[in-house]
């Protein structure tokens, strides 16, 4: 019970956006008697431009059989399908069981080849089966039942779609977001100085945290140090880096020894 009612509210909810047409393709159906107008349908009349009406055309369980064709008006109107490729709206080949096909009345069609409708435009819908050939493209029901249907797509969709565009952008452009994203970051004064504006990514702390300011005299003392620092560094370089004295050195130093002490001794 709880399932039926929710299915029934969400088919409400359909049928106060848009109007869902139940058409049965039969031969008894009064739709297609000659004398009215019931077999001309007028779909997407006051819808917005996302809205879309809908045709739900069912088979019939009489025994019938019929291959429904999307054609032209002359084609509709001479109940002949020239075309050597045309369009299968519907297949209705196996009497007694219930088979439908939904029509969605849209301008666009997501799988290609697809039926599109036009804001503005009609579309012929016909059916030339016969009770021994199904796939039979003249005469049949279309001339001796009259089973025939016209469409005509109203164009206030279309209309409407412009509308609401323009009013969708003032929406757009009010809220804060796009006030937020469009909102310069700088603003100028009289003199045209441009005075930025920063914000901190993280609220607890202020920018001014990460900012140093140092006077030109503390600069300069700065850049002496350094350059001092880079001098005691070479400095120490050059000391580690001198030649040391070789074995070879060491022993033509002690052959003058050697020599000079015994002179020294005769002098002494």
């Amino acid at each position: 019970m709880f399932a039926l009612t929710v299915i029934s509210i969400l088919l409400q909810s359909i049928l106060v956006s848009t109007k869902t047409h139940f058409v049965y393709w039969n031969s008894t159906n009064p739709v297609f008697r000659i004398d009215n107008t019931d077999n001309i349908l007028d779909v997407n009349s006051g819808n917005l431009a996302t809205e879309y009406d809908q045709m739900h055309l069912i088979c019939p369980n009489s025994g019938e059989q019929h291959v429904v064709y999307s054609v032209s008006k002359e084609e509709y109107v001479s109940c002949r399908v020239s075309n050597p490729r045309p369009k299968i709206v519907a297949v209705c080949d196996k009497p007694g069981a219930f088979k439908y096909f939904t029509i969605t009345f849209r301008s666009f069609s997501p799988t290609p080849g697809g039926l599109e409708f036009k804001p503005g435009q009609t579309y012929y819908l016909i059916s030339t089966s016969t009770s021994r050939d199904l796939h039979r493209r003249a005469g049949g029901y279309c001339s001796t039942h009259n089973m025939k249907m016209s469409i005509n797509v109203a164009e206030n969709g279309l209309k409407e779609e412009k509308s609401s565009g323009s009013s969708g952008f003032e929406r757009s452009t009010s809220s804060p977001i796009y006030r937020a994203v469009t909102t310069p970051r700088y603003s100028t004064t009289s003199n045209s100085i441009p005075v930025y504006y920063y914000r901190s990514k993280t609220p607890g702390i202020h920018s001014s945290d990460y900012i140093y300011y140092y006077s030109p005299r503390d600069l300069v003392q700065l850049k002496l140090k350094a350059k001092k620092h880079e001098n005691s560094i070479n400095v120490e370089n050059e000391t580690y880096t001198a030649a040391r004295l070789t074995s070879s050195a060491g022993t033509w130093s002690l052959n003058i020894l050697l020599v000079l002490i015994p002179a020294l001794a005769v002098l002494l």
